[in-house]
C-alpha cells in the first residue's frame, strides 16, 4: 500500500456565522466551521497561521448531541469536532465554489395554423416523454397520441363546434388543438410526466425606477424564465401608469421579475412582477393573442370561428414537465433510495391521418429542463459517508434501524439538512507528501474537502467567502500561485 498514492474526500455542513478568532475546537457549536492553527488548536486567520509557520486545519462542530451511546464511557468521542488533515498552504492545488443552480421544467409548444384541420379530417398530435423518470417508470420512453375528436368520456359526449357547418372548410385550429391535447393529458401513460403550461395572463407593476416613458405597444421585456413576452404600456408625465400583455410569450413562471426598457438608457428601466396562471393556450385572431386554458377553449368560453382562414386564427399550446418522485421522510430515510435529478424531456409534434409527421401545418418548439445543483439529498448522503469514514455507520435496512439511529445520535444530522433545499458547495483540494516511499513516485495523498452551505444562509456564505479569499492570499504569500478562488463560483 505504501507504494501508491491515495485520494480521500470529506464533507462538512456549515451553518451560520464564522467562529471568532481564538475559539477552541472544543467550543465549536454544531455546524460552526473555522480554520484552526496546529500549534494551539484555536481558530485563526490564514495569514496568522502562515506567520506562525503552523499547519492549518478545517474544523467543524459536530452535530452529535451526546458524546457516548447509552452513557457507556466505552463508546465515547461522538461529539469530537470534525477535522481535516493538516493543510500546508504550499500544497493546496485547488479552491472552488459551486453556486446554486435551480431546477427548471422542460417545456414543449406546438403552434398550428388556420388550415391545419380540414373539415372531415382529424388533427393528430403526438407527445413524446423521454428521460430517466420515464425509463424508471415504464422501462421505455413514453408517448401518446391525441386527435381533434376529443375525449368524449371526459366531455360527456361530442364537443360543441367540432362539426363543420355548411360551407365551412376548416375547423377552428384552437378547438382542434385543445381537443387533441385534452386526450393526451388524460392518457394514463404520459399524464404523470406533463401538465398544461403557463402563459402570462396579467402583470402587476412594480416600483418606478426610470423616467421619460411614453405610451407604446409591443414593448420588449427581459428577464424571467421564459421568452417572447411583450407589453403595451400607458404613460403619463414620463411615468408608466399601466401595463397590459401584448404577446404572452411562453415558459414564464409565477413571480418572475421582468424589466421593461424604453428609450435605450439604463435610467429608463422599469421593473414589473408577472402574475401567471396555468393557461396553456394562446389563440390569435386577426393578430390579437388571447390566453385560455385548454378547458376554456372546450367549454364554450372561447367562441370557435367558422372561417378560421378569413379570421386569421392560429393556436399555440404549451406543456411543462411535471413529474414528482416519491420521497420518504427522515424516519425511514435510506441512502439507497433513488432521488430523481434529471428532468423529463417533452416533444410535441403534429401528425397526419397516416401517422406521418405533418411538417407543413405545425411549428413545434421545445426547451430542455435544467437539473438542480446541489440538492439536500446529495448533501445528506455525503455527510453520512463522512460519518462512515469516522467509523460511525448509519444504520439502515433493518426493522429497528430508526430506533438504532436514535440511540446512536443520527437524528440531529438528519434534522440539520433540508432535503428539499439547494446548497452552495466550497471545495479545497490539497496533498500530503509521504516521505517514506522509496520508489520516489506516487509519493503524496490527495484530499478533497467539500463544505456545504444552505443557499439562503447568508452568514455562512459570507464567512466561507472570506475564509477562502484569505486562504488564496496565504497561498500566494508562500509562493503557491496555482490556486484562484472566485466567490461568484467556479472550479
Amino acid at each position: 500500500m505504501a507504494y501508491f498514492n491515495h485520494a480521500f474526500t470529506k464533507s462538512w455542513l456549515a451553518v451560520g456565522a464564522a467562529p471568532a478568532d481564538g475559539t477552541a475546537t472544543s467550543a465549536l457549536t454544531p455546524g460552526q466551521l473555522g480554520l484552526v492553527r496546529s500549534d494551539n488548536w484555536e481558530v485563526d486567520a490564514a495569514a496568522d497561521i502562515v506567520t506562525a509557520k503552523a499547519l492549518a486545519y478545517l474544523v467543524g462542530g459536530n452535530f452529535h448531541a451526546t458524546d457516548n451511546i447509552g452513557n457507556n464511557p466505552g463508546h465515547g468521542g461522538y461529539q469530537e469536532s470534525i477535522k481535516s488533515k493538516g493543510i500546508n498552504f504550499n500544497y493546496i492545488s485547488r479552491l472552488g465554489k459551486a453556486a446554486v443552480v435551480d431546477a427548471a421544467q422542460a417545456t414543449a409548444c406546438l403552434e398550428v395554423g388556420s388550415t391545419c384541420a380540414p373539415c372531415g379530417q382529424n388533427l393528430f398530435v403526438r407527445a413524446d416523454v423521454k428521460g430517466s423518470p420515464a425509463l424508471r417508470f415504464l422501462n421505455h420512453n413514453a408517448y401518446a397520441i391525441g386527435d381533434s375528436s376529443g375525449d368524449a368520456a371526459a366531455n360527456g359526449g361530442p364537443l360543441p363546434g367540432l362539426c363543420c357547418v355548411d360551407g365551412q372548410e376548416y375547423l377552428d385550429p384552437a378547438l382542434a388543438l385543445a381537443a387533441s391535447m385534452q386526450m393526451i393529458l388524460a392518457d394514463p401513460i404520459v399524464a404523470p410526466f406533463m401538465a398544461e403550461g403557463n402563459n402570462v395572463t396579467a402583470i402587476a407593476l412594480g416600483a418606478v425606477t426610470g423616467t421619460g416613458y411614453t405610451t407604446a405597444s409591443g414593448v420588449a421585456t427581459t428577464g424571467g424564465t421564459g421568452t417572447g413576452l411583450t407589453v403595451d404600456i400607458t404613460a403619463a408625465a414620463g411615468d408608466i401608469t399601466a401595463v397590459t400583455v401584448a404577446n404572452p410569450g411562453s415558459g414564464y413562471t409565477n413571480g418572475d421579475v421582468i424589466t421593461i426598457t424604453q428609450g435605450g438608457g439604463a435610467s429608463d428601466d422599469e421593473t414589473a412582477t408577472l402574475t401567471v396562471s396555468a393557461a396553456g393556450m394562446v389563440v390569435t385572431v386577426g393578430g390579437a393573442p388571447t390566453v385560455y386554458t385548454i378547458a376554456e377553449v372546450l367549454d364554450g368560453t372561447y367562441t370557435p370561428s367558422t372561417d378560421p382562414v378569413g379570421d386569421a386564427v392560429t393556436a399555440k399550446v404549451c406543456v411543462v414537465g411535471a413529474y414528482v418522485d416519491t420521497k420518504f421522510g427522515n424516519c425511514s430515510f435510506d441512502t439507497r433510495d433513488h432521488y430523481e435529478k434529471e428532468p423529463v424531456s417533452i416533444i410535441l409534434s403534429a401528425m397526419d391521418e397516416t401517422g406521418n409527421p405533418c411538417n407543413d401545418c405545425g411549428v413545434a418548439t421545445a426547451t430542455p429542463g435544467q437539473m438542480a445543483q446541489t440538492s439536500g439529498e446529495t448533501v445528506l448522503r455525503h455527510l453520512l459517508m463522512t460519518e462512515r469514514y469516522a467509523q460511525n455507520p448509519y444504520n439502515q435496512g433493518n426493522r429497528d434501524s430508526s430506533r438504532i439511529r436514535e440511540i446512536e445520535g443520527f437524528d440531529p444530522i438528519l434534522a440539520a439538512v433540508d432535503r428539499n433545499a439547494l446548497y452552495v458547495v466550497y471545495y479545497l483540494q490539497h496533498s500530503v507528501p509521504r516521505l517514506n516511499n522509496p520508489s520516489g513516485v506516487f509519493d503524496n495523498d490527495q484530499y478533497l474537502y467539500q463544505i456545504y452551505v444552505k443557499s439562503d444562509d447568508a452568514a455562512a456564505i459570507s464567512a466561507l467567502d472570506t475564509m477562502f479569499n484569505e486562504i488564496e492570499a496565504a497561498c500566494l504569500s508562500v509562493g503557491n500561485y496555482n490556486v484562484d478562488f472566485d466567490p461568484a463560483g467556479g472550479l
